[in-house]
Order: structure tokens, then C-alpha cells, then sequence
């Protein structure tokens, strides 16, 4: 009788092993890769200022737009002269990447150093390009807010313009 226990504990052992060995295994693995471009640091350089010649002002508030191919349009009452050109500028960087372009602030005021100023309202050509070439430009355009009895004098100011990689 004993061996009939032994002789079955033993069988359900070898039963119970050969499920364990035979049961499915549930991993599996995968790989991934890591890539970067590094790019070429942007440079932006200006080429031309933003100029709205000569103005003669008037009793009346007017406005002197400057067009991103440097034409003039000159507000009524007002008088316009001299040469003007829309601000310029050109970029380098990695060829074919698109980058961003943007005005850091596009209503800036122009001084006389004093207490007289005007007001401008700025635009850029576009607000993104491709590098072709590594190289692209962009125009600068942007309307003159001329005040009724504007005092007279040479009024600057200055903007500043932001791209980067997108």
C-alpha cells in the first residue's frame, strides 16, 4: 500500500512538472533608436533701415506707410519727399530648416530726443521661411502715426526682431 502513495505522489509530481515546462512564455522585447541633427547657429544681419524720408506736416493727423518693397504712400495733408526703404534683413543657418520670424515689438515709438514722438506700427514680410541654401531674408514694412502740427526734427527709434529654428 505504501508504494501505491508513493507510486502516485510520485506520477502527480511528473504531471505537475510537465505543466511548468510547457506553459507559454508572455515576453517579448523591442529596440528603438536615438537620433539628432545638430544645426548651425542663426545669424541675422540687418541690410537696409526702415526710412520714411521727408515729411512735411500738416494741421491735420495723418499717417506715412512704408510697404515691404520700400514704396511710399503718403497720408493726406501730409507731403512726402526723399528716398525711403523698408528695413531688411538677412539669416543664415542649417539649409532646408524652417525657421520663425517675428517682431519683438511691432508698435515702437521714434523720438526727437526730446519730448516729441511718434508712434509705429510695424510688419514683417512673413513669420516663417525656409532656409534654402541655408540662407533667406525678410522685409520690414510699417505705418507713421504723423500728429496735426508735428514739431519739426530728426525722430528715431528702434526695433528689434526674433528667428528661430521651428
Amino acid at each position: 500500500m505504501n508504494k501505491l502513495i508513493v507510486k502516485g505522489l510520485g506520477l502527480a509530481g511528473m504531471v505537475s512538472a510537465a505543466g511548468m515546462i510547457t506553459a507559454p512564455a508572455h515576453a517579448t522585447s523591442a529596440t528603438g533608436d536615438a537620433t539628432v541633427k545638430i544645426l548651425q547657429a542663426i545669424t541675422v544681419a540687418k541690410s537696409s533701415d526702415l526710412n520714411f524720408g521727408k515729411v512735411l506736416a500738416s494741421s491735420t493727423a495723418s499717417t506715412v506707410a512704408i510697404a515691404e518693397s520700400g514704396t511710399r504712400t503718403c497720408g493726406s495733408g501730409l507731403s512726402c519727399y526723399g528716398t525711403t526703404t523698408a528695413g531688411a534683413f538677412n539669416v543664415t543657418g542649417s539649409t532646408g530648416e524652417t525657421v520663425s520670424v517675428a517682431i519683438d515689438n511691432p508698435t515702437i515709438t521714434l523720438s526727437d530726443g526730446g519730448a516729441n514722438a511718434m508712434t509705429v506700427a510695424l510688419n514683417t514680410s512673413t513669420s516663417s521661411m525656409t532656409l534654402a541654401g541655408g540662407t533667406g531674408s525678410f522685409k520690414i514694412a510699417g505705418t507713421l502715426n504723423v500728429g496735426a502740427n508735428q514739431a519739426a526734427g530728426t525722430y528715431a527709434g528702434q526695433y528689434s526682431v526674433s528667428v528661430n529654428y521651428q
